[in-house]
């Protein structure tokens, strides 16, 4: 065996070895794609009707705010006429009834220098 035939078979032997490694490779790499989409698939087939579900509950939640939002207005509403009734009934009764202190007030006075005379 001459220098060139050995020199040609060391090159056949390491494009045969660097073959093999790259086609190890390759395969390792085609297992792992097919791995990640089973992955994205299982994830995909989990989360569409998760997301589903997440919307009818965001559905449901803004139609209990929006039964909260009633509410709370009505019990506004309610305050507001609670707190004018009560300034309405404050007004019809203090009125008088300071007038009427004050004329008992005077009354009182005026029968006490009435009475000293």
């Amino acid at each position: 065996m001459s220098v060139g035939e050995v020199s040609g078979l060391i090159a056949a032997i390491s494009f045969a070895l660097m073959s093999a490694f790259t086609a190890w490779m390759l395969f390792q790499f085609v297992k792992t794609i097919s791995i990640l989409n089973q992955f994205l698939d299982d994830v995909r087939v989990e989360s569409v009707p998760l997301m589903s579900r997440l919307q009818t509950t965001m559905d449901h939640v803004n139609t209990q705010l929006d039964r909260v939002d009633g509410i709370m207005t009505a019990a506004e509403s309610i305050s507001n006429k609670a707190n004018n009734a009560t300034k309405v009934v404050q007004e019809v009764i203090t009125s008088p009834l300071v007038k009427a202190m004050g004329i008992t007030a005077g009354a009182t006075k005026a029968f006490g220098k009435w009475k000293k005379d």
